[in-house]
């Protein structure tokens, strides 16, 4: 095979061959003077070894020529110490490498081959124990101590570089150095938006310890992200892309990461500011999310005024920002294009025509990143530091990156190096050739059509205060949170949720938003920004069907339908001793490519959980051809748990049970057969697959009849996860302070266990409530509704991030929306932690959810649990304002979808509905059930105050014929709404609108109701004259009414 045509190509396109180096020159101790000194860089993070002083700690840094990052080998490579260019050698004091003064106190190394990445890489282990190595603990990144741990471990493995090979600085390394100082500034505290739904801010991302997480504002097309920091002295604009992921997609253990790609620094060099004497005045920045556009604001002591906006583009592709000044002074910037940690890039090459690219190979995928910098006026030069642009009075700078992930060929990428390179340059080239106001046009008009489907309105709220200052005054008491104030800042982050949905889920990229969406800045994310299955991917797609998003569902949707016949996902069906033959699921950490490590590989009910989400999308579409693409899926998941699932050995009652499962993450009590949880899901999973039989038929799917009573036996005799217990008394005050009583009973978690095996009272997971959301198999009017609100209730309120996202929904189910905008008022509590914290739980000033860290699931649940709180529908009935709570008294919202296919537009005054708009968009079924909420707490609003049949009802403006419904629900009536066409009634045609007007009386129809007692009695014609069956169904005519029966 000619290897040379390959290296020509990763060179054309950027992408150098992997770092190592030959065995180091050994110095011997009497000849010091001519010593030769080496970078000792890791091969995993590019970090490497730096000498912090005597009795310090020898830890890592980014690359650089510091003589403390250099060190010699003194002696030979079978026996030898290392000492630093300072003057320090190696030591090892309590477990890690510290550096002392003495050649004496030295440890005693010896050079082995790299066990994990062959020739040109090395480990250094002890003379004394060679079996482990050098090891960054913690991982890879700058700051980490050095121990030792075992040679095979691929963070141990490094290189020898010569002192003058020091590599580009990537992006955590140039931040740090560039960004630490600002200018001065004074505040625009007055800044008005031109849109209402606008974060805003009177500083830069600034003053924390990550201002990354706390006030970094995203933006994002899909698949490009950016996040926006607004420096004065130095710009930051930090990149990423959905795909930039280690791993492959037959991991199952190590399963990578995502990694940041990057990022864009912007250098002002004009000497127009300083800190002191020339502060820039009236600074502002915000980020319009009813347009998806960034933007900061500033003068200059001249009385220049300098405008940037920024966006990410889906028509266009490309992340754009667009400098401007206006008056005396003019622009002077550099522009510098850097890569982020870990992702292999090659050094940032630009040419004369102030363009700019790195590239690189992962596990997986190559890609390629570049930006071009388009002055108006002015010059512009090109350094190795960067495109430098002089006496501008404008700058556009275009940016896109891509990969050669394809989730729909078993290798998951399509392309090579040269591949994505011309695409990406051809996608910069034709971006670039326009001008601001076509890209700006284009972007505007497209996130426009997805955030504008939906409007909530909560009283005319609105505030003058900025974001960070919005969020301090909601949080100082209960009033401010029922203020004008307080309840923009629930319309703001509701409408946030979508924001970040729309941004970071959509296109033609078959990959799901992880932990982060799309956003991450670090190539150490927490739990690896990955995508995790047992509540938060899933999460992450609550609102796309309810909050008119059902095409941002795609992206996760068909990842699902690209993976489940992979290699992966198919070996995890069968992985251990208790594997099955048929079917597929995936564990709890996985990565893009349908790989996954293996913790907590009891936990399998995700391939259940999974096919909800097809579902769900079918419910709300009604997609025929969509449901039929899906269908093997969901049938091989259905297989699965047919195969897998065992009788009941404990209780000896017919049913059948999951073996071995869990309850997510109870590791009290981690392995039970039958749990609630994975009995609820499985039983979603069954039920799904014989609707869907249902809808499809069963010979078109090419099933047997032996295949469908295989699956109504499962249907009918599987647990369905719904047991009651009664609360013992045991838990003290906890449960007294929630008006939890001994007797009170509780929803199980657990078929056999007592709820008291969970050492965790307040335990941030609801897995056993499943079945009251997302799914709906618990409905108010049946034994098992109030048990599962006690059962909640005994958790109590406080949660971590995501939790509160999970309860307002809860609580919202169970009809109480007083305690679901509680739990919201939790959720809006500023965080004070970027670390692991699960009780630090909350919201940054950029709205950014805390689990903490920073989790985009949060947003999305919260999203969801006050849609949840205006409309529900998940039991075939459009639910008008079922947990309405007090504070929010008059409001409208429009756009809200239900399931049906059905668009409903909700207004109301004093907490009761006045006028709703249904549009039907596929004819189904429509029925209808309205509530409200009282002004005393504690007090039952009368549910016959909603008796449709008294109030004006028109299909299309004209009358409709409104029919009361029997369901579970006797206490709260039902109406289904009939169009009348002629004298025919039917269901609400495609394409009509239903309204419902609160404020006037019914319509007459002329048609009424017959009794079919009264059938029997009296002599039925039908509209022809002729005599009708009493067991006919129509419109007839009695003592000569017209009637329907």
């Amino acid at each position: 095979m000619n290897k040379i045509l390959p290296l020509l190509a990763l060179v054309a396109t950027g992408t150098t061959a992997m770092a190592q180096s030959p065995v180091p020159n050994f110095t011997a101790q009497d000849k010091l003077d001519a010593a030769s000194y080496y970078h000792i860089r890791f091969k995993n993070g590019g970090v490497e070894l730096v000498d912090k002083g005597v009795n310090a700690k020898i830890s890592t840094n980014y690359g650089n020529d510091a003589s403390a990052q250099l060190f010699a080998l003194i002696g030979t490579r079978q026996s030898f110490v290392l000492r630093s260019k300072d003057g320090n050698y190696v030591g090892y004091i309590g477990d890690r490498l510290t550096s002392v003064k003495e050649a004496t106190q030295a440890l005693n190394l010896t050079l082995l081959n790299s066990p994990t990445f062959g020739e040109g890489y090395y480990v250094i282990a002890r003379v004394d124990n060679q079996n482990n190595s050098f090891n960054p603990h913690g991982g890879t990144g700058v700051g980490k101590q050095i121990g030792f741990w075992e040679n095979a471990d691929a963070n141990n493995s490094l290189y020898f570089p010569l002192p003058d090979d020091v590599p580009s600085p990537t992006y955590s390394a140039y931040r740090d150095k560039f960004t630490k100082s600002e200018y001065g500034f004074t505040r625009n505290n007055s800044f008005s938006p031109e849109r209402p739904l606008t974060l805003w801010y009177s500083k830069p991302a600034m003053g924390t310890s990550n201002p990354w997480m706390e006030y970094s504002l995203p933006l994002g097309n899909g698949h490009l992200g950016a996040s926006l920091f607004g420096g004065i002295k130095v710009d930051q604009i930090q990149l990423n892309e959905k795909t930039i992921w280690t791993g492959t997609p037959t991991d199952m253990g190590g399963y990578g990461a995502y990694r940041n790609l990057g990022g864009i620094f912007v250098h002002d060099l004009s000497e127009n500011f300083d800190k002191t004497m020339k502060k820039a005045s009236g600074y502002s920045r915000f980020l319009d999310i009813e347009r998806g556009i960034g933007g900061v604001d500033y003068s200059d002591k001249a009385g220049t005024k300098y405008e940037r906006r920024y966006f990410s583009s889906a028509p266009d592709d490309v992340v754009a920002a667009h400098y401007k000044a206006t008056g005396a002074n003019k622009l002077h910037l550099r522009f510098a294009l850097v890569a982020g940690e870990d992702i292999n890039a090659s050094d940032p090459k630009y040419d004369k025509n102030g363009e700019a690219f790195f590239a690189g190979k992962l596990p997986t995928v190559y890609y390629n990143a570049r930006m071009k910098v388009v002055p108006t006026g002015g010059t512009m030069t090109v350094t190795k530091e960067g495109v430098e642009v002089k006496d501008a009075t404008e700058v556009k700078v275009i940016f896109s990156a891509a990969s050669t992930f394809d989730g729909s060929v078993p290798s998951r990428s399509t392309g090579d190096a040269t591949t994505v390179a011309a695409k990406v340059q051809d996608i910069v080239t034709k971006a670039a050739a326009k001008s601001w106001a076509e890209l700006e046009s284009a972007h505007v008009a497209n996130f426009e059509s997805y955030m504008g489907r939906v409007k909530l309105n909560l009283d005319d709220a609105s505030t003058k205060q900025h974001t960070e200052s919005l969020i301090n005054y909601y949080n100082g008491n209960s009033r401010n949170r029922d203020s004008k104030d307080g309840l923009f800042l629930e319309q703001l982050y509701f409408n946030y949720g979508r924001y970040l949905m729309i941004s970071s889920s959509r296109g033609a990229i078959n990959v799901p938003s992880n932990l982060q969406g799309i956003w991450n800045d670090k190539a150490d994310a927490p739990w690896n920004s990955d995508i995790h299955t047992n509540i938060n991917v899933q999460m992450n797609y609550w609102p796309a069907e309810t909050t008119n998003l059902s095409d941002c569902h795609l992206p996760f949707l068909n990842y699902i339908l690209d993976n489940y016949k992979g290699e992966g996902w198919q070996k995890a069906a069968r992985w251990g001793s208790d594997g099955q033959k048929v079917g597929w699921t995936v564990f709890t950490e996985s990565n893009i490519f349908g790989g996954m490590s293996t913790w907590g590989n009891n936990y399998k009910e995700v391939n259940a959980w999974y096919c909800t989400h097809l579902w769900d999308h079918y419910r709300f579409t009604r997609d025929e051809a969509f449901l039929r693409k899906a269908f093997p899926a969901i049938w091989q998941s259905a297989q699965f748990w047919m195969e897998r699932m065992i009788q009941d050995k404990v209780k000896k009652d017919g049913t059948f049970v999951a073996p071995n499962e869990y309850s997510p993450e109870q590791n009290d009590h981690a392995r039970e057969d039958g749990t609630a949880h994975a009995q609820q899901l499985i039983t979603a999973n069954l039920q799904i697959a014989l609707e869907a039989i249902n809808i499809l038929g069963a010979e078109s799917l090419g099933l047997s009849a032996a295949d469908v009573a295989q699956l109504k036996n499962y249907v009918e005799k599987t647990d369905k996860g719904l047991h009651i217990e009664e609360y013992k008394g045991d838990w003290g005050d906890w449960a007294k302070n929630l008006g939890i009583n001994k007797g009170t009973k509780l929803l199980k978690e657990w078929k056999y266990a007592p709820y008291s095996v969970s050492g965790d009272k307040g335990h941030r997971h609801m897995s056993h409530l499943m079945c009251l959301y997302p799914l709906n198999q618990v409905e108010r009017g049946d034994d098992y509704f109030q048990p599962a609100v006690n059962a909640l209730t005994l958790r109590g309120d406080a949660a971590t991030g995501w939790s509160m996202g999970w309860k307002v929904n809860l609580w919202a189910r169970a009809k109480d929306g007083d305690h679901a905008r509680r739990i919201l008022n939790n959720a809006l509590k500023h965080s004070t932690a970027y670390n692991t914290d699960q009780y630090k739980g909350g919201i940054y000033y950029n709205l950014y959810d805390s689990h903490a860290p920073f989790q985009i699931d949060g947003n999305f649940g919260v999203c969801a649990g006050m849609a949840e709180m205006l409309l529900q529908s998940q039991n075939e009935v459009i639910e008008i304002l079922p947990a309405l709570p007090r504070a929010w008294k008059n409001g409208s919202v429009t756009g809200l979808k239900a399931v049906g296919d059905f668009t409903v537009d909700v207004a109301w005054k004093n907490l009761l509905p006045s006028e709703v708009n249904i549009v039907s968009h596929k004819g189904q079924p429509m029925r209808i059930k309205v509530a409200g909420n009282t002004q005393k707490p504690g007090e039952e609003i009368d549910p016959y105050k909603f008796d449709l049949t008294l109030v004006k009802v028109l299909v299309n403006g004209r009358g409709a014929k409104v029919i009361p419904v029997e369901t579970k629900d006797k206490k709260h009536p039902t109406f289904e709404i009939k169009a009348l066409v002629g004298d025919q009634i039917m269901d609400v045609p495609a394409g009509a609108t239903v309204t419902i007007d609160f404020s006037a009386p019914a319509v007459p129809t002329g048609i009424g109701l017959v009794a079919k007692k009264d059938t029997k009695k009296k002599q039925m014609f039908g509209l022809d004259g002729r005599p009708a069956s009493a067991n006919s169904h129509g419109i007839f005519v009695v003592d000569g009414q017209k009637v329907m029966q």
